[in-house]
């Protein structure tokens, strides 16, 4: 399921009466089942290149593409996690994740939770309210959540970035694991260098609202953090976020 962002604008500011473009120009093509991280200083437009792919916003200029079709709107087609998992606290992990396939009336909804529920390793939890769950406990129900409506793309914006330290690193072996196992697209933002490397076959740096980078991961998964192509995978992009780049390192 190829994504296409073709000339992207996008502003929220006027200067001098003409547009103050937070995105100016962005082109970007991802390919059916690849795993992007976006990196770039706060301000730089990751969020708002997310919320367009999500059509929660729209492009001033261009068009974002997906599979063929022109983004107009919110659509099934494309799952969103954020980073506080939203999950219903009144429903349980089962009830969660079977909540939009019965909105759509499947007759296989328990089915699809059954799956979904052992794919992100939660079968003994499934009875469990959210508050009686870790924060990647419920970080991972809200990937399954999404991912039980069988979308073409993944949206990620920043979903670890409000675990601990050890929580987190679980966390992005998990998310590979689910990754490979759905076989998603998958556009993730977030703030840490190391966290883009190790999850990441390509990344791109934003740097005032354009592509500033856009690099291939070539190392085997697992990925070892403390190798030393790790390390210069995390030295280049460091680099390239310039003044930002102490800020994304301490995000590990």
């Amino acid at each position: 399921m190829s994504v296409e962002f073709q000339y992207i604008h996008k502003a929220f500011d006027t200067e001098n009466g003409k547009p103050k473009y937070i995105l100016k120009d962005v082109n970007l093509t991802i390919g059916d089942g690849e795993f992007i991280c976006v990196l770039g200083k706060s301000g730089c437009g990751k969020s708002t290149l997310l919320n367009l792919l999500a059509g929660y916003l729209r492009p001033d200029k261009g068009r974002i593409v997906v599979n063929g079709k022109d983004v107009d709107g919110p659509s099934e087609e494309r799952g969103v996690v954020f980073q506080q998992h939203a999950l219903f606290p009144w429903y349980t992990v089962r009830e969660n994740i079977e909540f939009g396939p019965r909105l759509k009336k499947r007759k296989d909804v328990h089915e699809l939770a059954d799956k979904y529920i052992e794919m992100i390793g939660l079968k003994e939890y499934e009875d469990a309210y959210p508050a009686e769950l870790s924060g990647g406990m419920a970080q991972r129900v809200g990937i399954a959540r999404a991912l039980v409506n069988d979308p073409a793309v993944l949206l990620m914006d920043e979903p670890l970035g409000a675990l601990d330290a050890l929580t987190r690193d679980t966390m992005r072996k998990e998310l590979v694991r689910i990754w490979q196992l759905s076989k998603k697209t998958v556009f993730f933002i977030t703030h840490s260098v190391p966290e883009a490397v190790y999850l990441a076959d390509r990344v791109i740096i934003l740097a005032e609202g354009q592509v500033a980078l856009d690099e291939p991961i070539r190392l085997p998964r697992p990925r070892d953090i403390r190798s030393e192509a790790f390390e210069n995978y995390v030295d280049l992009f460091s680099e390239h976020l310039s003044g930002g780049a102490q800020e994304a390192l301490i995000a590990e």
